[in-house]
């Protein structure tokens, strides 16, 4: 077998064109670019007690989910809408229920309180929450809503389940529950 001497050029100009460390470098630095843009995407994390599997889904800054239930003594709708602000900070912008019972905020300072077109009361509150605690009850049967995904509490953890909802960097959420 002959040697290639055309493909040489003299090793004053740098590197030669058939070494490919410059082209493994740039594939390493496109995948490790990929993987912490990746890594720093915000999660909404609901992570259960035990040995429990938890799970996340995909948000962004100022995007909204909302916890759906049933009121425990009234039996009524109960929906809480969360608006993301940052990694550890989400705050409940709103509440909308439908009658105004047994538990039911009813003081000015829990916020402003109007009634909807459809006879139900929507209580603005723009509270802060670093995270929320939430146990998991067949009565209450809650649900996370975001978007049109319906996560069914009781179906993934079942009655008495306490679970922590948190917003996180998608890298501290692998690192907490996976490693």
């Amino acid at each position: 077998m002959k040697p290639n001497f055309k493909d040489r050029k003299p090793a004053l100009t740098g590197s030669r064109s058939f070494f490919p460390v410059k082209n493994i470098v740039i594939f390493v630095s496109v995948i490790i670019l990929l993987l912490a843009w990746y890594g720093t995407r915000l999660v909404v994390a609901v992570i259960p007690e035990e040995d429990k599997e938890p799970f996340s889904f995909a948000t962004h800054v100022g995007d909204e989910w909302s916890i759906s239930l049933t009121h425990s003594v009234e039996k009524t709708k109960w929906d809480d809408y969360f608006r993301i602000n940052a990694a550890g900070d989400m705050t409940m912008t709103h509440t909308r229920f439908e009658s105004l019972g047994w538990g039911y905020p009813y003081a000015p300072g829990e916020g402003k309180l109007t009634r909807t077109d459809d006879g139900k009361f929507l209580l603005e509150m723009n509270r802060s929450y670093k995270d929320l605690d939430l146990r998991i009850s067949e009565q209450a049967m809650q649900h996370i809503i975001h978007n049109k995904d319906d996560y069914d509490l009781i179906k993934l953890y079942g009655q008495g389940t306490a679970v922590k909802i948190k917003v996180q960097y998608r890298y501290q959420y692998l690192l907490e529950n996976y490693l």
